[in-house]
């Protein structure tokens, strides 16, 4: 949800824009086939054709990137921008995008719009991933993240919002987080798609265990870890940055070179910002959003456009590491 301030600019150019950035159903399916799983695939046989350490390493590297990919899409679909059918934007994007990278399409849908909505207050549900308290000194940050890598999030990705959120919504409806009663608890869905892979990937290698080694090894470590390193560079402050709406944490990265392109901001994730201020549109209708608003003074006043991952992160290691007392204060 933007700022009321942005709703009362009279913007005819992005009036128009908006009208027009609507998903596209062969985009959409291109992203799907071609850029995620036919990727993944692409990049899974040099192993099955030739399994050593080292094709299994690439291997891992596209599954960990292929599967950040996916849940782009899942996200673009949570906001209704990824298929133009209501019906099968849902359906797609829980089958074949987030059911297949562990993700329980509709308790993570309903977390993420209670983030949007409660973005800077103290009920987001994200907030502790972005703020800077449990994050403030280097020792904090090393073992944030790295608990990270070792499935430090597994109790909240799948017990808590996977369990215990779907059997709170039956018993009382929350003002920050709704889910939509279903005949069983969603997670169940998540079994079926889960042979599936474990069957295919066992047929085609005939190792039983490449299951866990290449596909639920990086779900619980590498890909939660750079999923949660991007969220927070997405929403985290630096010192001398300036006030805003939302706490001023809408942030744009501006400079995304290909390796943080394939592993941190797939499909345009690096317009974070502009994805707050407007999530329906597209992924692909990003870039262009982002050069509208910026031709705009008063919309762009409202988020910061930071120069690129690396040079946040090595900002924030510099602020925490020799300037810990210098940290934003918190709300």
């Amino acid at each position: 949800m933007y700022p009321v301030e942005i709703a009362q600019i009279d913007d005819k150019e992005l009036a128009e824009f908006l009208r027009q950035a609507k998903p596209r159903t062969g985009r959409g399916l291109v992203d799907l086939i071609v850029w995620c799983w036919g990727m993944m695939i692409l990049g899974i046989v040099p192993y099955l054709l030739v399994p050593n350490i080292w094709t299994f390493l690439l291997a891992f590297a596209f599954v960990t990137s292929r599967m950040g990919a996916l849940l782009a899409l899942a996200h673009d679909a949570q906001h209704a921008a990824f298929l133009p059918n209501k019906k099968w934007n849902d359906l797609v994007a829980a089958w074949l995008c987030a059911y297949p990278v562990g993700s329980i399409y509709g308790s993570s849908r309903a977390v993420h719009m209670a983030h949007h909505k409660l973005l800077g207050q103290p009920d987001d549900p994200d907030r502790n991933f972005h703020l800077e308290n449990n994050k403030s000194t280097a020792k904090e940050f090393v073992v944030y993240f790295a608990s990270l890598v070792f499935g430090g999030q597994v109790w909240t990705s799948i017990v808590k919002n996977g369990l215990l959120l779907p059997m709170k919504r039956d018993k009382k409806r929350t003002p920050t987080v709704v889910l939509q009663r279903t005949g069983h608890p969603e997670i169940l869905n998540l079994v079926p798609v889960q042979l599936v892979i474990w069957g295919a990937l066992w047929l085609a290698s005939g190792q039983f265990w490449l299951y866990f080694a290449l596909w639920l090894l990086p779900i619980f470590t590498t890909g939660t870890f750079l999923g949660f390193l991007r969220g927070f560079v997405d929403h985290a402050r630096l010192k001398d940055d300036q006030d805003g709406p939302m706490e001023g944490r809408l942030v744009t990265v501006l400079n995304v070179g290909l390796v943080a392109r394939w592993y941190l901001a797939p499909f345009d994730f690096k317009y974070h910002a502009e994805h707050h201020l407007f999530p329906t549109v597209p992924h692909y209708g990003l870039p262009e959003l982002h050069a509208i608003l910026q031709r705009n003074s008063e919309i762009s006043k409202h988020y910061i456009c930071r120069p690129s991952y690396a040079q946040f992160l090595k900002e924030y290691w510099h602020q925490i590491r020799y300037q810990p007392a210098a940290m934003p204060e918190q709300g």
